[in-house]
């Protein structure tokens, strides 16, 4: 069994383990995303390398609302930074295939408007201070892209990226 395939079995094992995910052992799933292998963030291009994305994401999310309902605020920004930053790593990859680049633009899109609805509801200046300068370094960042997040092409015909 290759890496990726170890990885993303043992996360699915944190994600259908009982009890309540708010009770769950949380290292399992900080070092799962801490030791995830590169592969996921350099090639989906087959469904398991998709699936593995998307459980990696949905863990930065989880371990951010886990921190916000301790309160550990800037950890919990910082796993919502995590996944955000990984994503802008795969779109600055000049081998990303074009559809999965539009997709994670997309993705940064939405993420981008939670970063800033966490910093406002902080309700502090420095927060509000911290939405202001994620705006204008997102605005920069998609420039830098041309706008490929508003184009569309649909993805080839066996359906991949479409899980993510």
């Amino acid at each position: 069994m290759t890496e990726l395939h170890t990885w993303l079995d043992n996360i699915k094992v944190w994600y259908q383990t009982p009890p309540p995910p708010q009770q769950r052992d949380i290292q399992t799933l900080i070092d799962a995303l801490n030791h995830a292998p590169d592969i996921i963030f350099t090639d989906v291009s087959c469904e398991v390398h998709n699936e593995a994305l998307a459980y990696w994401l949905d863990a930065c999310q989880r371990l951010s609302f886990y921190y916000q309902d301790l309160p550990n605020i800037e950890k919990a920004f910082s796993y919502m930074q995590f996944g955000y930053a990984k994503l802008q790593c795969m779109i600055c990859d000049q081998a990303l295939e074009p559809d999965l680049k539009r997709w994670c633009l997309k993705k940064l899109d939405r993420m981008i408007v939670a970063m800033m609805e966490f910093c406002q509801q902080q309700n502090s200046q420095q927060w509000l201070d911290e939405s202001t300068q994620l705006i204008n370094l997102h605005v920069t960042f998609m420039e830098g892209q041309n706008n490929l997040n508003l184009s569309y092409e649909p993805s080839d015909k066996q359906g991949n990226h479409s899980s993510l």
